[in-house]
């Protein structure tokens, strides 16, 4: 299946065959050259657009002494300048030098006209030239979207990470005591690093990888210049997920056996401090002011707020059947939550707790992950061997596509062109890659 943004956009900028057709002349304003930009949704691998349907409008200045204001009109069909009461007037500037306004009052699939109309102290008027944009439906949606590889690892991988810098994914695998280092240029396994007591998951700060070894109740930190264990600390029973902090001063780690959530220096591993959360704490993410983390209790079916500032629980939310895999939003306006015994993920609002939307997804969501752009999360269907694309806008499952079996962890790159997710039972990790319009 191919999910793409497909956006047509006119944009009309100084050149011989844009120029105004109105009437000219010394009696008449100087026309302005009018331009529009789409600058929502998103072109990928562009992440710096967002995903507002605004549009961008901007004209040449009148430069003569009589000027008296533009006046900009926008309709739903074309030839403005022939029939102006079928047109809408949205702006009226008397200011020379202000040629520029955003329209943020349109609407998604829909096409839309422009001309900016120029008069003097005469009541004399030009009109500029015509543009038209057209504006996508709102659950259209740029992505990764189709297998590009499938590279075999070690034994049972689950959590999986990428560098900030984009150049390498790190996975761990569980059986294989070992986490698997990819390059993501040819995707190619670059090497192993050997690693104690069955690897749950990973996180990574600029230089280094930190490893729950959920059977050795360690956390291992892996110098990724080198890619050796440079050190490691005691925690909790059965650590599994983990999650450093923005500023990479903090690693915080989910004791599922133990009921904790243990509180590392990134440098030194030293313990900070050890936080009691509910029954069977899972998963666990930062938002990324940096200001709270939020973890899974999977056997207890709530969700624990830590504010990091003095590590103490402020909240706990009762809101899931049996919660797992989390991640926040790109702005940290929510978070999402895979409740697998509902085969849903939820929207959880930061600001208040509330459960906002619960879209259904496929069997056994277990892990949900955000790309870049803030569009879209991927969510690993553990029991359907599906990894299904949730577009966040809409709050609905668009696609789905088949996977080995059992996938489990999710990451993307930094830039956003390709989605990684491992897949348990297979002992694999897949590659998505955006196929790109048309």
């Amino acid at each position: 299946m191919k999910c793409y943004v497909s956006i047509v956009i006119v944009l009309l900028i100084l050149s011989c065959g844009d120029s105004p057709t109105g009437p000219v002349g010394p009696d008449y304003p100087t026309p302005s050259v009018l331009a529009a930009v789409f600058t929502g949704d998103w072109f990928p691998p562009d992440t710096s657009k967002g995903t507002s349907n605004d549009i961008q409008l901007m004209w040449t200045v009148c430069p003569d002494s009589s000027f008296w204001k533009y006046t900009l009109y926008r309709s739903y069909t074309p030839d403005i300048e022939s029939f102006p009461d079928s047109a809408e007037i949205i702006h009226i500037i008397f200011d020379p030098s202000d040629t520029a306004y955003t329209d943020t009052h349109t609407s998604w699939d829909t096409w839309f006209y422009y001309a900016v109309r120029t008069s003097d102290q005469d009541t004399l008027v030009s009109w500029s030239n015509e543009v038209s944009i057209d504006i996508p439906s709102q659950n259209t949606f740029g992505g990764p979207d189709y297998l590009i590889k499938t590279v075999d690892v070690g034994s049972g991988p689950g959590g999986i990470c990428c560098l900030p810098s984009g150049n390498y994914v790190y996975v761990a695998c569980y059986f294989g005591n070992s986490v698997y280092v990819l390059d993501t240029y040819d995707y190619s396994i670059f090497t192993s690093v050997p690693v104690s007591g069955g690897p749950m998951d990973v996180c990574s700060s600029s230089d280094h990888v930190f490893v729950s070894c959920g059977s050795g109740d360690e956390v291992q930190a892996i110098r990724t210049s080198d890619n050796t264990v440079e050190n490691s600390v005691s925690v909790g029973n059965s650590p599994v997920g983990l999650c450093i902090t923005p500023d990479e001063e903090y690693v915080y780690v989910c004791c599922y056996g133990s009921d904790e959530v243990w509180c590392l220096d990134a440098v030194s591993l030293s313990v900070i401090d050890v936080i009691d959360v509910g029954d069977g704490p899972w998963d666990i993410c930062c938002l990324p002011s940096g200001e709270y983390i939020y973890l899974t209790n999977r056997l207890e079916g709530s969700v624990t707020v830590i504010r990091v500032s003095d590590n103490e629980v402020v909240s706990t939310l009762n809101v899931a059947s049996e919660p797992v895999g989390i991640c926040s939003s790109i702005t940290g306006e929510y978070v999402y939550v895979c409740d697998y015994s509902e085969n849903s993920v939820l929207y959880i609002r930061t600001f208040n707790g509330t459960v906002e939307a619960s879209p259904d997804v496929g069997m056994g969501p277990i892990d949900v992950s955000v790309i870049p752009n803030g569009s879209i999360a991927y969510v690993s269907c553990y029991q359907e061997d599906r990894i299904y694309f949730l577009d966040l806008s809409s709050g609905t499952a668009v696609g789905y596509i088949p996977t080995d079996i059992r996938p489990n962890g999710i990451c993307s790159v930094p830039s956003g062109e390709q989605v990684y997710f491992t897949n348990s039972i297979s002992s694999t990790v897949s590659v998505l890659g955006y196929s790109g319009p048309g």
